[in-house]
């Protein structure tokens, strides 16, 4: 009888707006010890790219869940790509590298070779101290090779980078709301292409009379009406620390688990306070 009346509620509250809506869920609370609510999606997102440019691919479309990091949607990234490679060429390439220690363990050899000599007298001291010179030259040769490999390794880094801002991601797992635009769309990031929302949690809003403040806990488990039909449990999570003046009331939501999707967001509710709720 109370869900009943709850959505008689909603019915006439559609109509004259969402402050007598508050006063009726109010009133109806305190006559069935239950409030009028509305399901909501945990977030919703508008997705565009961090870069700009011809919108080449649209992977989802209306109605397709993703899952957090899944490419949406990819701006056209030919040149983006071939820097990529050109970058991962020189990263991956260490015949510089090898060819410097080659020629310094070489002058180190030759080095050695005249320090025995110059010790018989057999070499002068001149001839001696180039062969040192060059040995260590190689060396730095081979340190300046192995330097320029990591700046190459750093700039893989950046060319991947900036491939990585022609894709745009999701950033939660959801459901794909709305298609914002079309592949062929120059993309200036003004506008979104994609709208997700997250809908596994749900969050649930509802406004409760005052004189209920001291009876509602965060973490209680209280049972919700769904006007698709069928019942569920939610728990409490946020409680406003404020009265609304005008209205008497304070605000509450509640997180609905929602892991198959089954249950839809933006329907209105009931949810039902007290010791039997959660039952």
């Amino acid at each position: 009888m109370a869900a009943e009346t709850m959505f008689a509620i909603k019915n006439v509250a559609s109509s004259v707006g969402y402050a007598f809506l508050v006063i009726l869920s109010e009133l109806a609370f305190s006559e069935a010890n239950a409030a009028e609510c509305i399901v909501n999606a945990h977030s919703i997102a508008r997705i565009g790219a961090p870069d700009k440019g011809i919108l080449e691919k649209i992977r989802f479309e209306r109605g397709d869940p993703v899952r957090q990091g899944d490419v949406l949607a990819e701006l056209e990234s030919s040149r983006e790509r071939d820097q990529v490679e050109l970058a991962r060429l020189r990263a991956e390439n260490d015949i510089a590298v090898q060819a410097a220690r080659k020629r310094a363990e070489t002058a180190e050899l030759k080095a050695e070779r005249l320090r025995k000599l110059r010790k018989r007298d057999y070499a002068t001291e001149a001839d001696l101290q180039e062969a040192i010179l060059q040995a260590e030259t190689a060396r730095l040769d081979e340190q300046q090779a192995e330097f320029d490999r990591r700046v190459a390794g750093i700039e893989l880094k950046a060319a991947r980078a900036a491939l990585e801002r022609k894709m745009v991601r999701s950033p939660f797992d959801g459901v794909v709301t709305e298609r914002l635009m079309a592949e062929g769309e120059l993309y200036n990031e003004q506008e979104p292409i994609l709208t997700l929302a997250s809908i596994d949690p749900l969050d649930i809003e509802t406004f409760l009379p005052s004189e209920q403040l001291t009876e509602v806990e965060p973490g209680e488990t209280v049972s919700v009406l769904l006007e698709t039909g069928g019942e569920a449990s939610a728990r409490v999570t946020v409680i406003d620390p404020f009265l609304d003046g005008a209205t008497g009331t304070f605000g509450v939501r509640l997180t609905l688990d929602n892991p198959d999707g089954a249950i839809l967001a933006g329907q209105r509710c009931t949810v039902e306070f007290g010791p039997s709720a959660g039952n």
